[in-house]
């Protein structure tokens, strides 16, 4: 991240949900991702739905807890076509899933990612598969248990480290970009228009 747009980052009200979400989730707010997760103060949970009615993107309320509330941000078209990917979905089926219906996913992922932060389940893998990673890099954190990764930037990269990393650098390039568009005034429905997201 350049100075500049560290102190304008530094520069911006934290509190401000517009900032969270610009700050947590600038790759999909850009059109880069299919999805982001975006943790907030619990009081602020209705208004993260507001925000996102009638937008291109919806809001799954994963989790709370601690007095937070998780919720996987995604776009709808971008979420429903990874899932139908034959190498994802045969993961997803490993994860135990049989319906491919988003909802009836994300409604099981939520379940099982309270009990996770609740300390009464084992992480759901599957919750990578919803933030778009590659399949072959959930399978190798799996299988590595978290180590031995080629290398680590939004998720540890177990298969394609150029790849990967031409991604990172285009996700550190959308949070500066959207860092520079809140600083201006701009709100997260406008970055979504200016972004075509869709």
């Amino acid at each position: 991240m350049s100075t500049e747009t560290l102190d304008l980052m530094l520069a911006l009200d934290q509190g401000q949900l517009d900032t969270q979400v610009a700050l947590q989730c600038a790759p999909l707010l850009t059109n880069l991702k299919i999805s982001n997760l975006l943790t907030v103060d619990r009081s602020l949970r209705s208004a993260v739905r507001r925000l996102f009615h009638g937008t291109p993107l919806s809001c799954y309320p994963l989790c709370e807890t601690d007095g937070k509330a998780s919720f996987l941000l995604y776009s709808r078209k971008g979420l429903s076509a990874y899932l139908a990917r034959k190498d994802v979905w045969e993961l997803m089926e490993r994860f135990g899933y049989e319906r491919r219906e988003p909802a009836v996913i994300l409604r099981e992922a939520a379940r099982r990612y309270q009990a996770h932060m609740e300390h009464r389940a084992g992480f759901p893998h599957e919750i990578g598969l919803l933030l778009g990673y590659p399949p072959g890099d959930v399978m190798g954190f799996i299988e590595n248990e978290g180590r031995n990764s080629l290398c680590i930037g939004y998720w540890k990269v177990y298969t394609d480290a150029v790849r990967a990393k031409r991604v990172f650098a285009c996700y550190d390039q959308a949070r500066e970009r959207v860092i520079r568009m809140i600083s201006c005034g701009m709100n997260v429905r406008a970055i979504l228009m200016s972004c075509g997201v869709s």
